[in-house]
């Protein structure tokens, strides 16, 4: 036997036994998934949850004007007909929050805001109002904090009038105190704040971005959040892991991330070895060959969601994922479209709702598939 007809046997078998691994390997993960979601279900209306399935967010208006007419009742129906049940809405504080009377909201934006709700509750689809760009002294400063509170409380008290079926105030996007535990004790009194104002709508909670300043993991920080009495509560995270490939490219961030590109997904040692010799920054080539030797893929996304899925049947409480994505002008379009299509099965797997970051192209027809919507 010719050592080509060898080396062919070997390679076959060789690749058979990989499929076999990681189809165990999937087979030990999905286990998981249904032990996590085995135990009844939590007390959200199934209404509002049922609108908070499937979403995307308009992070055009995070950066620019919400009148600009960027978004119209036409954009809200095709979005609509995709499949999608909601929009996240950054909510910069900046525009509304008047730091002399935090009490008295700025009324510049409040026209537009007023407009998008109801373009929003005309069309059918739900709308999250999501605090962004807050200032990292609301975690330290008992005086900003009470600015906070003040805020959160007059806005909701505006808010109060439209529909809480198709209306959800999320308390903070990405909050940043040193632990947990710290952001745990803002956030009850954030909610309390909100409460008070919008008795019946329901309140998306935060997880904080990082366990402490050496380890930043909204997934893993999820489970040490406080679980509030309010059952119109829902509790996110935000799933952006591994970071290696989701944010290769980036500029803003970690600063090792602007000399990684063509990372793939899944990740192996041989996959990402080609890239090393090509990586001259010292950290971000340690970080690209851990992310290899880590072996990223669907039954480790799994893995990673288990606790979480874990920690929300114990406490018996909805949890929802509304930010996931990558790069779409960095990462390999291939690899990307297999993550798409890996987190939006785990998740929807696990019965938690989600919602799409970066800009959404509803002519993308692969995109649409890998998120399981219908293409127009």
């Amino acid at each position: 036997m010719s050592k080509t007809i060898i080396y062919t046997l070997s390679r076959s078998k060789f690749l058979r036994l990989g499929f076999l691994f990681i189809f165990c390997e999937l087979v030990v993960a999905k286990f998981s998934i249904v032990k996590a979601i085995s135990q009844s279900q939590p007390t959200l209306k199934a209404s509002r949850l049922k609108t908070l399935s499937k979403g995307f967010n308009l992070e055009h208006w995070q950066r620019n004007e919400l009148n600009d007419g960027h978004y119209t009742e036409a954009t809200l129906l095709q979005y609509k007909r995709l499949g999608l049940t909601y929009t996240r809405l950054p909510v910069v504080l900046s525009k509304f929050l008047n730091e002399t009377n935090p009490g008295v909201l700025k009324k510049d934006s409040l026209a537009a805001l007023d407009a998008i709700i109801k373009m929003h509750v005309k069309t059918g689809l739900g709308i999250i109002l999501s605090p962004f760009n807050h200032p990292l002294e609301l975690h330290t400063d008992p005086a900003v904090l009470a600015r906070y509170i003040a805020f959160f409380k007059a806005f909701a008290i505006h808010v109060r009038n439209t529909n809480p079926e198709k209306v959800f105030l999320e308390v903070m996007n990405e909050p940043l105190a040193d632990t947990p535990e710290i952001w745990n004790k803002i956030q009850l009194k954030l909610i309390a704040a909100i409460r008070s104002g919008a008795p019946t709508h329901t309140i998306i909670a935060s997880s904080n971005m990082k366990i402490n300043a050496n380890d930043w993991s909204n997934v893993r920080a999820m489970p040490r959040t406080q679980v509030v009495k309010d059952k119109n509560v829902v509790y996110n995270f935000h799933l952006y892991d591994p970071f290696i490939f989701t944010h290769q490219g980036a500029s803003w961030g970690w600063r090792a991330s602007q000399y990684m590109k063509n990372i793939p997904y899944p990740s192996t040692p041989q996959l990402v070895a080609p890239l090393l010799a090509q990586i001259q920054d010292s950290e971000a080539k340690s970080a690209v060959e851990r992310y290899g030797q880590e072996k990223w893929n669907k039954a480790k996304l799994i893995r990673e969601l288990a606790p979480i899925a874990a920690w929300a049947k114990t406490n018996r409480v909805t949890v929802t994922c509304n930010e996931f994505g990558a790069i779409p002008w960095v990462a390999p379009r291939d690899s990307m479209l297999r993550y798409l299509k890996d987190v939006r099965e785990v998740l929807e797997s696990y019965r938690i709702p989600w919602g799409h970051w970066f800009a959404l192209d509803i002519n993308d027809k692969e995109v649409m598939k890998a998120l399981g919507l219908k293409p127009l």
